[in-house]
């Protein structure tokens, strides 16, 4: 049977035993009906595996007994932030999920000239995007950022080495043409919402540092060019082979 990935917080290991309540213990109890004697994989959100068997369950909380510790060797060498401009309905959903399993480190949501949408529910994305770094085998939470105004996101960038900005306005430039892409250690990925964005905001993301790029000749969807964005810089990355 396929191991299954539960997180647990790192103060609930005793260095023998790891503790899982909460909301991953209900999943794991109610929804994977797991039982005593099953053996798991548990993320403590420190880059290691720790493959357990359960040995007793409570009714708000299992304890899983360590039989042995493995590196996982998911995390990627650079740290890649999705920064999107909140689109609408639940677009965010699918993007987030797409983009964890390719590799980045947070999701950063924030609101733009032409974002028609304001409702954002972070636990909920938070939710989303465990069960995809459980589907893809991290180690590693994805972290989810608080919703933010363009200001507020312009603000973040200059933490990063390298800001990439696709623009469907662009008149030149690849993803892959980016120099510095295989030095950089901190990468901004600035992607906009259904209505993209506006030329102001586009120089003023140029004016801290990014780099404009076009995706091609045909104009996507936000989601299909914040998936693409991630993938192609992953792929520059040497992230997406063997």
């Amino acid at each position: 049977m396929e191991l299954k990935r539960f997180f647990a917080k790192p103060e609930n290991f005793d260095g023998a035993n790891i503790v899982i309540d909460g909301e991953e213990f209900a999943h794991m109890t109610k929804v994977l009906r797991h039982k005593v004697g099953y053996r798991i994989i548990v993320s403590l959100d420190d880059g290691k595996d720790y493959f357990c068997t359960i040995d007793r369950i409570e009714k708000s909380y299992a304890v899983a007994s360590v039989d042995n510790i493995e590196l996982n060797e998911c995390k990627t060498r650079a740290g890649v932030t999705l920064f999107q401009a909140l689109p609408k309905g639940d677009k965010l959903d699918w993007i987030a999920q797409k983009c964890v399993e390719l590799g980045v480190e947070k999701i950063a949501p924030f609101l733009s000239a032409y974002t028609n949408e304001t409702r954002f529910n972070r636990d909920r994305l938070a939710r989303i995007a465990d069960e995809a770094c459980k589907q893809c085998g991290r180690a590693r939470r994805a972290e989810i950022g608080e919703l933010t105004n363009f200001d507020g996101m312009l603000s973040q960038l200059k933490d990063f080495d390298l800001i990439i900005m696709p623009y469907e306005h662009a008149e030149a430039g690849r993803i892959g043409d980016v120099e510095g892409l295989d030095k950089a250690n901190k990468i901004a990925v600035v992607i906009g919402s259904e209505g993209g964005f506006s030329a102001e905001e586009v120089e003023a993301v140029g004016g801290v540092g990014g780099r404009v790029v076009s995706l091609g000749k045909r104009i996507l969807r936000c989601e299909t060019a914040a998936i693409i964005a991630v993938g192609l810089t992953m792929y520059e990355l040497k992230e997406l082979g063997v």
